[in-house]
This record gives structure tokens, C-alpha cells and sequence, in this order.
């Protein structure tokens, strides 16, 4: 098979910290059949200026501040490859990643996805990946997981890469946020979901993120909810169409996220979805029979069944602080290992002054 022309899209609104770092991934990739589009979403800080160093090698689309659905839209209308890659401005790829995709997609699959290891700000590896894919992952288990559920594991937008056939299906998007939950809830619907058991790109954690706000937003949670069920329901219009069975049940009941997001918006007291069937008991049960059915590594398992049996047990008040500390972990962790790393100043050098300490 010929080398497929891979397309990938970097959307971009006021990343002027981070954007160069997106361009420079795709341009020092090892696989040269790409090409590069830039949308650079009405940028009031210094982004656009940054994206023109490259006027030679990418893409551009400066557009009036419309939102990031609408530069996702333009950037595909805009993209030719066989294959499309939708990647935020703070987000990377390794350098072998269009490589990797290339290797394993062939035309008839709707996707292929990969694992991510999640960093900080400042880049740092935090030791997390999503969705931690184990190698017996293949297309026939993502099938049967669909087929039994209704849905199956799939990482966030830097972690597709999407066959232009399958994505000319669902663009342009008419959601409000996320083009991930929407083409990837699809995705099976229309054809293969090849799974490649490695981490291939990088999603970072900055506090700027949707759902990274320090847990501050925990009010937003009955929303998270709402949406992903509007996702759920526009699959099942999808597969209506093309005569494709889907189970019975609430597909939210094997998505362990969506688990969680449920079980903390019942200990809140939050009304959402479903609110009325849901007991915090019977959550749990749902979380710890998807972490065996899943065949996460087992201390991810170990530490997802401490996290929802504590929240199930906590009255309000503490369930809130872990909520809270959970939204923060990757701070508070990074704290932790800056305090734990060894002195720069070596053995029998005075302790830093105060002025000096974690610097």
C-alpha cells in the first residue's frame, strides 16, 4: 500500500506558550507524507505571530474568535489527507507517531487510536497514561465490547487519528465542545477501530483545561453528564441509519469516567440524568465490575477501587475535598516531587534561605 498523505489539524486560541512546541512535533516527525493546517482560533495574545515563523511549512487559518468547534470545522474543510489528526495547540506527538498510524491503517477502518502519556505544563511526564491499552486491544475486541455495550475505551482528541471518509461522515460538528466524544462514540459504528498499544502522543494537564480547573467546577458535573448522553444518543441515531444493533441499557453503566462523574454528583447532592436510579452503592458495584472486565494493569485497578469505595462511604463534606484533591493531584503531586528530588547544591551545602526553597 502507498504511503498515505496524513493530514494534521492544530487548533489554537491564546496557546502562544505552547503552540510553537505542537508545530515543531509534526514538522520533526520521521513520516514525510503530511501536511500541516494551523487554525488559529482569534488569538489575542501573541499565537499568531508565533504560527507566521512557520508560513512556509504550514497551513494557516486565521479566523475571528468563533470558538474551537468552528476551527475544528474549518481546519478538516481545509485538510486533504487520507488520514486526520486533530491536535490542540498544548498538546504533542511523538516523533514517530503519523509513522506508527501509517503502518496500521488501511482504508476500510474508521480509526486508528493510541495510548498518551500525560504531562504537565511544563512537560514534565506525570507517569499517567490514558487509556493504559493492553496489547490483546485489537478491532475484534473493540467490536465486541460495542456490540456487548454500546461503546469501548478511546482516548482523547490527540489520541485519533481519524480516516477522512469516516470523519466526511460526521462534519461539520454541531456540538458545543468536544469533537472527540462525538466522532469517537461513532466511530465503530462505520468501521474498524485499530488500537495501537503504545503511547504515541502527549496530553497535557495546565490548569487551563476544560476539566482541569482544580476541581472548582464541580457544579458543571450534572452538564458533563448531559452531554455525554446527547453523544451517546447521536450514535444511536447513527446506527439506526446504518442498521447497526445496539444493546439495550444505559451505555454509561461501562464507561468508568462517566461511573465517577455520576458517583460524585450523587455524594454532592447534584441533580442530573438519571439522578433518581442512581445509588452510590450500586455505582461502586458498576466501577469495580468494569475494572475487572477491563483488564487494567492491576495497581491502576487497586487505585480506581480505593478511589471509588472512599468516595462512596464519604459523607458530603469530605467527599467534596477529595473531589477537590482529585481535580489537583497533578499539582499536588509535582509539589511532592519537587520536595522529594535531591538537592542541586549537593551533600554538606547549607539548606536554600527561604527565598530560594522550591525554585
Amino acid at each position: 500500500m502507498s504511503s498515505p498523505l496524513i493530514s494534521v489539524v492544530i487548533t489554537c486560541f491564546n496557546y502562544e506558550k505552547y503552540v510553537a512546541g505542537a508545530i515543531e512535533c509534526v514538522l520533526g516527525q520521521s513520516y514525510a507524507n503530511r501536511e500541516l493546517i494551523v487554525v488559529n482560533d482569534g488569538s489575542s495574545d501573541g499565537s499568531l505571530g508565533i504560527i507566521q515563523r512557520y508560513a512556509d511549512r504550514v497551513r494557516l487559518i486565521d479566523q475571528a474568535n468563533q470558538g474551537s468547534i468552528a476551527a475544528y470545522n474549518h481546519g478538516f474543510a481545509a485538510a486533504t489527507g487520507e488520514i486526520v489528526i486533530f491536535l490542540d495547540a498544548d498538546d504533542l506527538l511523538e516523533p514517530n507517531a503519523l509513522e506508527r498510524v501509517a503502518a496500521v491503517w488501511h482504508p476500510s477502518c474508521s480509526k486508528v487510536q493510541y495510548d498518551l502519556t500525560i504531562i504537565d505544563g511544563a512537560g514534565n511526564d506525570l507517569g499517567r497514561k490514558f487509556c493504559h491499552f493492553d496489547p490483546g486491544y485489537d478491532a475484534a475486541r473493540v467490536q465486541e465490547s460495542f456490540e456487548r455495550t454500546g461503546t469501548y475505551r478511546w482516548p482523547v482528541t490527540v489520541g485519533n487519528a481519524y480516516s477522512r471518509w469516516f470523519a466526511a461522515q460526521i462534519f461539520p460538528l454541531a456540538v458545543d465542545h468536544g469533537p472527540d466524544g462525538t466522532l469517537n462514540t461513532v466511530a465503530p459504528v462505520y468501521g474498524d477501530v485499530l488500537t495501537i498499544p503504545e503511547a504515541l502522543g502527549r496530553y497535557r494537564i495546565h490548569g487551563g483545561n476544560l476539566w482541569s480547573s482544580g476541581g472548582s467546577d464541580m457544579s458543571r458535573l450534572p452538564y458533563r453528564i448531559e452531554h455525554r448522553q446527547r453523544e451517546v444518543d447521536h450514535m444511536k441515531q447513527r446506527a439506526r441509519e446504518r442498521n447497526v444493533r445496539i444493546p439495550e441499557g444505559n451505555v454509561l453503566d461501562h464507561e468508568l469516567a462517566f461511573i465517577n462523574y455520576r458517583l460524585m454528583a450523587k455524594k454532592l447532592g447534584l441533580e442530573y440524568t438519571g439522578h433518581g436510579e442512581d445509588e452510590p452503592h450500586r455505582l461502586l458495584g458498576k466501577a469495580c465490575s468494569l475494572l475487572l472486565a477491563e483488564k487494567y494493569p492491576l495497581k491502576l485497578s487497586v487505585a480506581h477501587g480505593l478511589w471509588f469505595s472512599l468516595l462512596c462511604v464519604s459523607p458530603a463534606a469530605a467527599a467534596r475535598e477529595l473531589i477537590r484533591l482529585r481535580f489537583q493531584r497533578h499539582t499536588v503531586f509535582a509539589k511532592w516531587r519537587r520536595r522529594a528530588a535531591p538537592s542541586p547544591l549537593g551533600a554538606g551545602t547549607p539548606s536554600p534561605t527561604p527565598q530560594t526553597a522550591g525554585q
